[in-house]
Parts: C-alpha cells; structure tokens; sequence
C-alpha cells in the first residue's frame, strides 16, 4: 500500500481506538536517520530513581541497583520496528477471499479497492468467526480453517435493510460473540451472535466498545471515562476501571509518546515510553490495541510513526504480566492494506487463555498469527 495511505490509516485508527486517550503534545524538530539493514527490536529499560530492581526482557542492557525490591512505579522504553514479519514463535493461518460460501467475500470500496471483512474474533472451541461484510453474513470456520456455516444477516439489522454496520468484533467466554454499530452520533448498536441466531439492539451512547473480560465489553467515552456493558442487558455503565479476564482491574492510556498501564490491584504502574528501533533516541507516536488473558496477563500492539519519518509505519506486539513484568516488544507484520477497513481490530486472545493472536486483512484474505511460544 502506498505510504500516504498508511499514515491516513494510522491517523483514523488514533482518532477512534479506546482505552486511549491522545493528549497534545510539543515536539522537537524531526531528525533523519538511516535504516540498518537488521533493526534492533529489543527494549531498553530505564527506571525512576525510587525503583530498587530493574528487570529488562532478553539481549537489553540496563544498570542493576544492588536492591532487592521493585518499584511500584516503572519507566520502560520499548522500540517499535518497521513493519516486517512475524518471529518464530508465530503460526499463521489464512482465509482466503473467493467467490463460494466456503470463502470469505470482499466489496468495492473506492477507487478500484476491494475492501474484506470487518475482521473476526475467536470463540472458547477455537472456532472463527467473520463479519463477512460483502456477503451480509457472519462467516464460520473451524480451528484449522475448514469452513462450518455461517448466520445470515436478517434484514432489520442492516442499515436501510442492505448494508452491514458492524465492526470490532469480541469472543465471549460463553461462545457468543458480538460486535458494534454506530447508526448516529449518539447511539450505538449492538450484534450477538449466539446459537447459530443474530440479535441486535440499539441504545444510547456512542463508546466504541474494544475489549473485554469474557462477560462484559469494555471501552471508554469521549471524555476518556471508562464505560462497560452487558451484552445480555445492552446498557452503558460508567465504571472506575477496566476488568482483564481474570477479574483484575487496569487502565490503559496514551499520553503523547507514552503508554500508561495502570494496574491498582498490583499497586503497580508501568509506563512504556515509545520508540523507535532504529535510533532510540527518536520519538515515536501512535495508536494501541489492549486485550488481556485469562491469567491476567496485558497484551498490547502499537502502531504509529516515528517523528524522523512521518511516512514511514512503525509498530511492535508487547506483553506485561499480572506482577508488572514488561516483556520484549516484537515486530509485527503491516497491519494495513488496500483491503483494511481501517478497524482496530487486529489484537485478539482465544476465550479461556492467555493466547494472543494478531488478526490482518489483506488483499489475498484474512491473516491471522497466533502466538504459540
């Protein structure tokens, strides 16, 4: 894709993510770097003069105080690489685009682009599951990418009674899953797929709802307050913090070129200054994905830019433990593509683990990576 449309991408992507909150920031001059030809992705990690340890991930360098307690407050900087592939420890999938039921669909999209689905989550069996927006349907595969069934969309739930509205799709840990619609600025829809049936319903709110516990559906409003629902009863409440799947409570925000991972029921904070891998001493700014696993651990994807080059997509796949451990933030393949719909929606756990896998949509099918080491 051209590189112009990846930022355009980047900037929508940061204008709509939840469980993020962009401030405003003052920045010096961009300076220009070259690219090595093998980019260091391994974060380095810098403490608050109160901290007591410091822990780092595998291959960074850091200074050791002769203490023997960790902080409750941590500063760790993690670099985020050009778009590349996916480490080992990746397996990959792919569901291709074709004409058959047994095939996911694409529709125009402008300019001679063939848009695919609105991506997909994963359900506790290991199944997919698609919003297969160009044929109306919401499309079923097994957990090797055999193709099962699908739940066709009634028309009371398309907009006009013709067109898809639905994004951001989330697994439950009952084996429904859902995802949500924005029919005007101050309402919201939501779809449930459950038993083979689709429902909806529509609501007051308009709080893109990204992640989840296995129960409720989490996400935070314009004025940055976190908010949950209820699928079985599609109301919105204000909440003091977000739940991980295991029941923890965390809030996760974006202030400038830094990420803030609040973790109250470990009394820790870790806050994850980003930048890039090429030349450390750079600046990076960009949107993130959250989800979490069933043993509390916080999994995070970044995406943005470095300050030296705008035009260039920068990102990386990082995991922080219940106990504050910040792992080594991975690179990551191109998130975006001609056929990307432009939702935040490629970070995904399967119900009932701590498995992530990182979902893409591309010009030949839908990618999904899924971690395994």
């Amino acid at each position: 894709m051209s590189r112009g449309r990846l930022v355009t991408l980047i900037v929508l992507v940061v204008a709509v993510v939840v469980v993020v909150a962009v401030c405003n920031r003052d920045s010096d001059p961009p300076t220009t770097t070259e690219l090595p030809t093998t980019p260091t992705t391994t974060p380095a990690v810098t403490s608050t003069p109160t901290d007591t340890t410091t822990t780092t991930a595998p291959g960074s360098t850091t200074t050791v105080a002769p203490t023997t307690s960790v902080s409750a407050d941590q500063t760790v900087t993690v670099l985020l690489s050009p778009f590349s592939e996916m480490g080992p420890e990746w397996t990959e999938q792919i569901f291709p685009y074709g004409e058959g039921e047994e095939s996911l669909g694409t529709s125009p999209g402008g300019d001679g682009l063939l848009l695919g689905p609105d991506y997909g989550t994963q359900t506790p069996d290991g199944s997919w599951w698609f919003l297969d927006a160009a044929s109306l349907r919401i499309a079923h595969f097994a957990a090797d990418g055999s193709y099962l069934d699908q739940v066709v969309m009634p028309e009371d739930l398309l907009v006009d009674g013709l067109y898809f509205q639905y994004q951001m799709p989330q697994g439950l840990d009952d084996g429904s899953i859902t995802a949500g619609g924005f029919p005007s600025e101050d309402t919201m829809s939501l779809l449930r797929i459950a038993d083979g049936q689709a429902t909806g319903a529509t609501f007051e709110g308009a709080v893109p709802l990204v992640t989840t516990d296995g129960e409720l559906l989490y996400g935070l409003g314009n004025d940055g307050a976190p908010h949950a629902l209820d699928p079985a009863q599609p109301v919105l409440d204000p909440v003091d913090w977000l739940l991980a799947r295991d029941g923890s409570r965390f809030k996760v925000t974006v202030n400038g070129d830094e990420i803030v991972l609040e973790l109250p029921d470990a009394g820790l904070t870790r806050t994850l200054q980003m930048r890039y891998s090429v030349d450390p001493e750079v600046v990076a700014h960009g949107a993130i994905e959250v989800e979490t696993g069933a043993d509390g651990t916080i999994f995070l994807v970044a995406y943005g830019i470095p300050e030296s080059d705008e035009t260039l997509g920068i990102g990386g796949f990082v995991s922080v433990s219940p106990d504050g451990q910040v792992g080594q933030m991975e690179p990551i393949v191109d998130p975006f593509s001609p056929s990307d719909s432009g939702s935040p929606s490629h970070l995904g756990v399967t119900p009932g683990t701590s498995t992530p896998w990182i979902m893409v949509v591309w010009e030949d099918g839908v990618h999904v990576f899924t971690k395994t080491g």
